[in-house]
């Protein structure tokens, strides 16, 4: 990780100027993209932080040529973003900034990626918070149905594959990540807030810290905690806080 947590001051001064901007009950946003680069430089002072605005501007064009939802998914494989990389327990799986760097991270960066990247480009998504999954939300009408309208979607982007998914294909995802102890329910599909994202993306680093016995990292993630909890840190008690590295 380079320098030790540490040496971290200004990266740490900037994000918590940012975490003002970010409104916790507001929605996954450009505000929170912003904060959640400049976490990535807290991590990672060598992230090359122009080449992931780079990546995201070229997301944004790619999008704004076919903003279906199909254009969408297409957008995201012509860019290279899709998948966890080498190891799903990597750290910087958890990073939006380092995912925009590198294209593959957890379902959670790469559906905040798509989440912004669209909305930049003039699309409205939603980022849908499954149990051990997340998924982005179409609303109704946005795109050809690929059935019922539910929660006031009838089409889904996996941008970890990346591709369109239905209602059975959700219920497959949350059936199969859970190993078959929860069943698809429509409270399972709330719209995640800028506070909720915070939240999980805390929680997978604390999470990938563990797994790698990385105890440095461990120490940084509760220093950060410490710098955004005094700034109205999102309840981690929430539905969308309590499943990790997803």
């Amino acid at each position: 990780m380079g320098e030790r947590w540490a040496d971290r001051g200004p990266q740490l001064a900037r994000l918590s100027e940012r975490r003002r901007t970010a409104d916790s009950q507001g929605p996954a946003d450009r505000a929170l993209l912003d904060f959640l680069l400049v976490l990535g430089e807290v991590l990672d002072p060598d992230l090359d932080d122009a080449a992931a605005r780079q990546a995201l501007d070229g997301l944004v064009a790619r999008i704004a040529e076919d903003p279906s939802p199909r254009g969408v998914v297409r957008a995201l494989s012509e860019k290279g973003f899709g998948g966890a990389g080498r190891t799903f327990l990597s750290w910087r799986n958890s990073s939006p900034a380092h995912t925009l760097v590198a294209g593959s991270g957890l379902p959670l960066t790469l559906g905040l990626i798509t989440v912004v990247a669209a909305a930049e480009a003039g699309v409205s998504l939603d980022l849908i918070g499954l149990p051990f999954h997340v998924v982005v939300g179409c609303p109704t009408g946005a795109g050809p149905a690929m059935g019922e309208s539910f929660s006031g979607h009838d089409t889904y982007i996996d941008a970890l594959v990346p591709s369109l998914c239905d209602r059975t294909a959700l219920e497959q995802i949350v059936e199969r990540n859970s190993r078959g102890r929860l069943s698809l329910d429509p409270s399972m599909l709330a719209v995640m807030t800028a506070g909720d994202v915070i939240a999980r993306v805390m929680n997978n680093l604390e999470n990938a810290a563990n797994a790698g016995r990385d105890l440095p990292l461990l120490g940084l993630v509760r220093v950060i905690r410490a710098v955004i909890g005094s700034q109205d840190a999102p309840d981690r008690s929430g539905a969308a806080a309590r499943h990790l590295l997803n």
